[in-house]
């Protein structure tokens, strides 16, 4: 029997909060899936572990703390993070790169769409949260800027 991917359930979280929906099943003729939406903490039924993964990496981003005298640029939407236009070129910004308001900073792929995510404040480039195309949630943190 084939599982559905925490990836995948994760995504699947996201447009249930996006979208306000309380319940949501799938089936894919191998296996099947129910998740439930209580208020904005899912209860998915399937093994115990994907449950406690789920909740440990909403509970991991929750609890980030501030950083003093940096500002966080934190993604608006789910889907995976690219640093580079294309595999072959250099990086949108590196740690210690100045950057501008309304410079592209990164791109986040959601359903095979390519979203250019754009600085809204000046200043240095003083951590990348996220490594090049891994999975980024609704309100993670992308990076933090050092404020001009």
């Amino acid at each position: 029997m084939k599982e559905f991917e925490t990836d995948f359930i994760e995504k699947v979280i996201d447009i249930m909060k996006n979208n306000e929906l309380t319940e949501v099943m799938l089936d894919d003729g191998d296996s099947s899936l129910v998740i439930k939406g209580n208020g904005f903490k899912p209860v998915i039924k399937q093994k115990q572990e994907t449950v406690v993964k789920v909740q440990e990496e909403e509970e991991k981003i929750l609890e980030e703390e501030p950083k003093e005298n940096l500002v966080p640029i934190v993604s608006e939407m789910i889907g995976l993070f690219f640093s580079k236009p294309s595999p072959n070129e250099a990086p949108f910004v590196k740690v210690g790169d100045e950057i501008k308001e309304g410079q592209v900073i990164c791109i986040i792929e959601t359903i095979k769409l390519m979203n250019k995510i754009t600085s809204d404040i000046s200043g240095k480039v003083a951590e990348i949260c996220i490594e090049d195309g891994k999975p980024v949630e609704y309100g993670q943190v992308i990076m933090y800027i050092e404020k001009d």
